[in-house]
């Protein structure tokens, strides 16, 4: 078989679209397309069907997903490790998961750094599926190349995965100016009665701070969620709900949205920014690369 075949399987299975994945391989998009009829008579399925929404995946190309990147993954990374990686000179992409928060809080100064050290060096970012669960299967897949979140700590990942703690910070509320539960002490009780707006990925209907309340034999009024903190922060600054964001979201907004920031009446951990690797990846030169980079823009957080 033409190993080849297996880089265009990979951007297809990445992009969904013949044309991205030509360009990702640097393939002309009749040779993907002729590219793609080979895989079809190799494994004697379509693999892959357009449909109104783009190009969708049979099972047969799904089962394929995992065994082709981890072995693309080894290839990459033995050959990186016997040629080294020279940042000024690469071009390769690096696929990170993250939060939209911390987007906002890491992607500005990481590309700043890129744009100087790297030039031709890519960022894609992947959205991740859950706030605080850490996506430990799409590391050990291939999917990303790493994943920055508010994840656990590391005694309670999978043994394959690698975490270094980036900073940590605290929750605090957000109210819009006026609101009037900042007219008297914001006590667990009313803190609870407001209406809030919670910052949820999927169909989730308990979060942190519903158990910082439990606790307490009380319950808030969930008037509306969203699976972007920046959103939050908007809705906060234009109705009468309240959120519990991360203190650094509140920092940068809070001026400019014309927030009020309160402390959280109930106890909640701090929240901490982690990076997260797979162990296939430790010796990777370029990532390694990376990551010292990602870490060096949180060596002295002001939070």
């Amino acid at each position: 078989m033409d190993l080849n075949l297996l880089l265009i399987l990979e951007a297809l299975l990445e992009e969904r679209n013949v044309t991205r994945a030509a360009a990702r391989v640097g393939l002309s998009q009749p040779a993907a397309s002729n590219a793609l009829s080979r895989l079809r008579a190799t494994f004697r399925d379509p693999l892959f069907r357009r449909t109104a929404a783009g190009m969708s995946a049979t099972p047969r190309a799904m089962e394929l997903a995992a065994p082709v990147r981890t072995a693309l993954a080894q290839i990459r990374a033995a050959l990186a490790e016997s040629a080294g990686f020279d940042p000024s000179a690469s071009a390769r992409s690096f696929r990170l998961g993250m939060t939209d928060y911390a987007e906002l809080v890491l992607l500005g100064p990481l590309l700043s750094r890129i744009s100087h050290d790297a030039p031709d060096v890519q960022i894609l970012v992947r959205r991740l599926d859950r706030i605080f669960i850490p996506p430990e299967s799409e590391l050990r897949d291939d999917v990303i190349d790493a994943a920055i979140g508010f994840f656990p700590e590391a005694d309670s990942l999978e043994p394959d995965t690698r975490s270094h703690e980036l900073y940590s910070e605290k929750n605090v509320c957000i109210a819009r100016k006026g609101h009037p539960i900042l007219s008297g002490a914001l006590t667990p009780r009313r803190f609870a009665a407001a209406g809030h707006v919670g910052v949820f990925y999927r169909n989730e209907a308990r979060g942190l701070v519903d158990s910082a309340l439990a606790s307490h034999g009380l319950r808030r009024k969930l008037r509306a969620t969203t699976p972007h903190f920046l959103s939050a922060a908007q809705v906060v600054a234009e109705s009468n709900l309240i959120a519990v964001v991360p203190a650094g979201l509140a920092a940068r907004f809070r001026k400019f949205l014309h927030l009020e920031v309160r402390k959280v009446p109930v106890q909640m951990p701090p929240l901490r920014m982690r990076l997260l690797w797979h162990e296939r990846t430790a010796s990777d030169a370029g990532q390694q690369w990376l990551r010292s980079l990602i870490a060096s823009q949180f060596s002295s957080p002001s939070r």
